[in-house]
């Protein structure tokens, strides 16, 4: 087998094993993330329902408030008039005080639960929320072990063989920088051969100059 081959085979059964182990854990934490959010999803509905049953219940108020006005304006209006019809308006405005005590009695507890049922929706959503973060973050931390276990987990002849492909590559480019290397010397050389004859010409120039210098003197 090849060391390329070998290579594939221990990092994919390595990857497998891992896998396997993060797909059980993930699944868990999916499934929970899932009944969660389901549960969440429920209280909202529920919750809404309660917000109509307390807006029910605030007209209802606001309704008995009118009403208990009303017939005490009537009881006035025909209190000289007719007092039997006076005293059944008192008797109907007593009635709707009592129904008065009764709905406000019904919302202050309906207003404290919808108080506590939403502070332990947010918790829920909080926590649901949380436990997706922690999730991701486990994902990149696995995938970061894996990672290294499998090059950890890479035996000795793997990594010998590893070590001689590098340097077999390292060898074939060496070679080609030194190919391309000794067509740049020719150009080079090429180059310092016309400026070393340019240069001896100019040298031969001064020293004739030279020489009539002193020929004049």
């Amino acid at each position: 087998m090849s060391v390329f081959k070998r290579l594939s085979a221990t990092m994919s059964s390595r990857i497998d094993h891992m896998v396997s182990q993060i797909e059980n854990h993930d699944a868990v934490i999916e499934a929970a993330l899932k009944d969660a959010r389901t549960a969440a999803a429920k209280a909202k509905v529920r919750l809404s329902r309660v917000g109509m049953d307390g807006a029910r219940l605030r007209k209802k108020h606001a309704e008995l408030l009118f009403a208990e006005k009303k017939w005490a304006e009537r009881a006035r209006s025909i209190a000289a008039d007719d007092e039997d019809k006076a005293l059944e308006c008192l008797r109907r405005r007593r009635e709707c005080q009592q129904q008065l005590g009764h709905v406000q009695l019904t919302l202050a507890k309906h207003a404290e639960l919808e108080e506590r049922l939403g502070r332990d929706i947010r918790a829920a959503e909080e926590r649901v929320t949380e436990i997706a973060q922690q999730r991701n973050l486990m994902r990149t931390r696995q995938s970061a072990a894996d990672a290294l276990n499998t090059i950890a987990s890479m035996d000795h002849s793997v990594s010998g063989d590893i070590a001689d492909t590098f340097e077999r590559w390292e060898i074939q480019v060496s070679e080609a920088e030194m190919c391309a290397g000794a067509e740049m010397d020719f150009g080079d050389t090429l180059e310092r051969g016309f400026v070393d004859q340019e240069d001896r010409e100019a040298l031969r120039a001064e020293l004739q100059e030279l020489m009539s210098e002193e020929e004049r003197d």
